[in-house]
């Protein structure tokens, strides 16, 4: 049960392999998102000029981002929105 989980255990799954999250979004919608965070299968970075890495978000605690494998693209989740996380 992911209830027992620690947000480094949820990390750890993400960074070893496909994981759905099932979060509560902004407008109240549930969604189910099949995520990762392996090296793999992330797309490859940008390459960043120096000017634009000063101007990065400071990262927020409350708020993961993770790689949506079906989106193939960014999001994010905010943890105290989590409903379920399972390992694909």
């Amino acid at each position: 049960s992911y209830i027992m989980m620690t947000k480094d255990d949820m990390k750890i799954a993400l960074q070893q392999g496909v994981c759905n999250v099932t979060f509560t979004k902004v407008n109240g919608d549930e969604r189910v998102m099949k995520c990762t965070l392996k090296e793999d299968l992330l797309p490859a970075k940008p390459l960043v000029t120096e000017d634009a890495e000063t101007k990065t978000k400071k990262p927020n605690p409350d708020v993961l981002a993770v790689y949506d494998v079906k989106a193939a693209g960014w999001r994010s989740f905010r943890w105290d929105s989590l409903k379920d996380f399972e390992l694909e």
